[in-house]
């Protein structure tokens, strides 16, 4: 049971710490990134642990909900700087990804 519900716990969390890092100063955002970041390899591992549990799609989704804003970071660092409109997608990203939450957590818990 509480392979099945930590994702979706994990990912509400992060998904609101995400909506804290556009209004709050820095000391704060390091906080929440000490707090709630998550490594691609620990989102690996739940994936394949989901898979070899054989639960459904919607709760790999909500495993790799973590990964989505990493991306991003990864490409703005690495590969080119994002311009301030593509950083918009800073606010559009929470959004996205409450939906995907929501939409998850109604096929696991209800459907």
């Amino acid at each position: 049971m509480a392979v099945q519900i930590i994702p979706f716990a994990y990912s509400s969390l992060y998904i609101i710490s995400l909506v804290f890092y556009l209004f709050c100063p820095e000391p704060i955002i390091k906080v929440l990134d000490t707090l709630f970041y998550v490594s691609p390899a620990i989102v690996l591992m739940l994936l394949v642990e989901s898979k070899i549990l054989k639960l459904c799609k919607w709760h790999r989704r909500a495993c790799a909900i973590p990964i989505v804003p990493q991306v991003f970071v990864f490409i703005d660092y690495h590969i080119v700087e994002l311009t301030s409109y593509e950083r918009f997608l800073s606010i559009a990203i929470p959004i996205a990804l409450t939906a995907i939450l929501l939409i998850s957590a109604y096929h696991v818990f209800i459907k």
